[in-house]
């Protein structure tokens, strides 16, 4: 073997790379199967990505040695549902296992989500502004209260799971298809109005909601103090409460986001807040196979988006790979995610030598998935 001049060595290896001296010294845990999810990711502009990538190498690397990805034209829902053994309807079922985890039982045999919303009204369509997510008590209950008086005698009731989070519950199964509100923000909303057998029904309750709650009181008093109105209601997330499901992918769920965690209790899924790094996730001895679910930041805040990633690359893009890399995890996959678009990937447990040529040659990680975006 050729040996190589002293000054070519790197002095420090990162902390992902290890040699067969290091892994000895590594701590004896036991071996876990562990998808990290970056919620948001794929939302990010590849220009504004590359402004903060450089602080990411060890993530950069995982998506550069893994496989070609698989794709999914899903939202984060299909992520969430398919992790915690929620099997889909016609839409992903959210409304009746969120019904569930809040023991609600109106004796529904359909849920939809209701969120309250702001739409606005264009010289030629309307679109979904946003979610409002401020109601307080008194206001949410005020205008459930008009909405269920409405349609007190059309065999649905509106429930409120917090004040800015509603359901809807219908006598019957619906023959429905939604669009979670993520997939449709600030789009032309005619093509994503529900569709389905019974969609000509809802799509004129929908219409009749706007209506009710356009010149409702809460409303007027909320636009005079210059907040968002609740002029609509979008619906999506339906179906039945099926009481046999697949079984579950994983056995613990880490996530600080609403929906996940509400959505892991009404499937019996054991979830947690999210530990602040992979070294402290080994540490609590989690339940094999775990999800951790990481949400990005907004990519208008330039500078926390690069403390962000950079926190993420440290945390637990690189002691995961070394992880990986030692034998310490038996799976490693990513997936990284945006409104309507999932990328997952398996990572690869490399060789030595490879992982010492990665580091010397870096990608840029925006670089990376524009690439697999592009396919």
């Amino acid at each position: 073997m050729i040996a190589m001049p002293r000054a070519s060595v790197p002095q420090a290896v990162p902390a992902f790379e290890f040699s067969h001296a290091t892994l000895g010294r590594l701590p004896r845990v036991r071996i876990m199967e562990l998808t990290l999810v970056i919620s948001g990711l794929l939302d990010i502009a590849v220009s504004a990505l590359a402004d903060a990538d450089a602080g990411a190498p060890a993530l950069a690397r995982l998506v550069d040695a893994a496989q070609s990805p698989a794709i999914d034209r899903d939202s984060n829902v299909a992520i969430a549902c398919g992790a915690l053994g929620i099997a889909r309807q016609r839409d992903w079922p959210v409304a009746a296992f969120l019904a569930r985890a809040a023991g609600i039982d109106r004796g529904a045999g359909y849920w939809l989500c209701a969120e309250p919303a702001t739409f606005v009204v264009g010289q030629a369509d309307v679109r979904l502004l946003g979610l409002v997510r401020d109601l307080g008590e008194p206001e949410s209950s005020a205008l459930l209260a008009t909405l269920n008086a409405h349609f007190a005698s059309d065999g649905v009731c509106f429930v409120a799971l917090e004040a800015s989070r509603w359901l809807v519950g219908a006598d019957a199964e619906q023959a429905l298809v939604t669009h979670p509100p993520d997939a449709v923000l600030g789009a032309p909303l005619l093509a994503l109005l529900p569709t389905g057998a019974d969609a000509p029904r809802w799509r004129r309750w929908q219409s009749e909601m706007q209506m009710m709650l356009f010149e409702h009181p809460v409303n007027r008093a909320r636009e005079s103090a210059g907040r968002a109105p609740v002029n609509g209601v979008w619906l999506w997330g339906g179906g039945t409460p099926v009481a046999g499901s697949p079984p579950a992918r994983i056995a613990t769920l880490h996530t600080d986001a609403w929906l996940p965690r509400e959505l892991a209790r009404g499937a019996g899924v054991a979830s947690a807040s999210v530990p602040p790094s992979f070294d402290a996730l080994r540490g609590k001895d989690a339940v094999s196979p775990v999800l951790v679910w990481l949400d990005a930041p907004d990519a208008g805040e330039a500078e926390r988006l690069a403390k962000w990633l950079a926190a993420t690359d440290r945390d637990w893009a690189r002691p995961a790979a070394g992880a990986l890399n030692a034998g310490q995890i038996s799976r490693l996959d990513l997936a990284l995610s945006g409104r309507a678009t999932t990328l997952r990937f398996r990572a690869q447990r490399l060789s030595f030598a490879r992982r010492l040529r990665n580091w010397r040659a870096t990608p840029r990680l925006s670089a990376l998935l524009a690439t697999a975006l592009e396919r």
